[in-house]
């Protein structure tokens, strides 16, 4: 069984969320700590419940846990070697054609920390018991740059990870924006969509995916999205986002069309302008700068660092 995949279809919640339950009980039962996440997060969140291809565990004993998943009956196929990026994550495929994922403390881009762990919330799943999940933050942290890896080979896929992302955010009573920005900084993805291999920090990602948030959040609460992500954008001041938003700013020349196009609200962009200021040449809602401006204010900026994470995948060798 070892090694041999089987074709992964969409599975209805009727069936997969009471296997989430029996299998985080599973883990819990033997002393492994574990949260669900992906589609189970957002089920377990009350955010929305949706069919799924597969069952997503972090767990931080991954030895223990994949030895006691692969003696569960049923099984129809396994896959007990495959790494992502250097980053180890098991398969198990079962003959009711569930599908179940074990990661090795990371989350598809992000890496478990002390502070992840304490976040984790035992959650109920309606009509069967409660199971461990990761917070909404780093739900919504978790699926940044999955639109822009999965846009070219599957837009069904690419946006459904958006959605999720809009979705979790309109649930958040009181985000911990210092929270947000520490994971958009500590995670990472390969950047395969377009042919190329580079390393990205998640908040890289964050800012280039922002028109695709707002493209869904069309029927959600608009307000709230821009909300919060003008509030990363102002309070990130990172390198990455910092250069992006000064690029897209010259190209637009007008202040309205570039507060637009980032759900920036005034407090936010107010921010941004007195960051700014010795950079910029304002006339009315025309403004200008030239790249070597841009350049020279990106300099004074911290210099980018990539996290533990992120240096794992550059030096793993492995494409996703």
């Amino acid at each position: 069984m070892k090694g041999k995949k089987i074709s992964r279809v969409e599975v209805q919640p009727g069936i997969w969320l009471p296997e989430a339950y029996r299998f985080g009980n599973i883990l819990e039962s033997n002393e492994i700590r574990y949260a669900m996440f992906g589609a189970g997060a957002l089920a377990v969140h009350n955010i929305m419940v949706r069919p799924t291809v597969d069952i997503d565990f972090v767990v931080d004993e991954y030895k223990k846990a994949i030895n006691l998943l692969k003696e569960q009956p049923s099984i129809a196929s396994s896959n007990l070697q495959k790494e992502k990026d250097g980053i180890q994550v098991a398969d198990f495929y079962f003959k009711s054609g569930i599908t179940v994922q074990v990661w090795d403390n990371n989350l598809y881009s992000l890496p478990m920390t002390d502070d992840s762990w304490s976040r984790v919330t035992l959650r109920p799943v309606p009509g069967y018991g409660s199971i461990q999940s990761i917070s909404r933050e780093d739900l919504i942290v978790s699926k940044v740059g999955r639109y822009t890896q999965q846009k070219t080979g599957s837009k069904y896929e690419a946006e459904k990870n958006a959605k999720d992302i809009i979705s979790t955010i309109q649930t958040l009573p009181k985000p911990d924006f210092k929270y947000v920005i520490q994971r958009l900084k500590e995670g990472a993805r390969r950047e395969t969509s377009s042919g190329s291999s580079k390393i990205h920090r998640l908040d890289w990602y964050f800012v280039r995916e922002v028109e695709i948030y707002q493209k869904m959040a069309g029927s959600f609460d608009q307000d709230k999205i821009g909300k919060f992500i003008s509030t990363i954008l102002a309070n990130s001041k990172s390198a990455p986002i910092e250069y992006e938003l000064l690029h897209s700013l010259r190209k637009n020349k007008s202040i309205s069309k570039f507060k637009s196009s980032f759900m920036l609200d005034d407090a936010s962009f107010s921010l941004l302008l007195k960051r700014w200021k010795s950079i910029l040449k304002i006339n009315g809602d025309k403004v200008s700068l030239s790249s070597k401006d841009i350049q020279n204010y990106v300099n004074t900026l911290e210099p980018e660092t990539l996290s533990e994470y992120a240096k794992r995948i550059v030096f793993s060798g492995k494409n996703t």
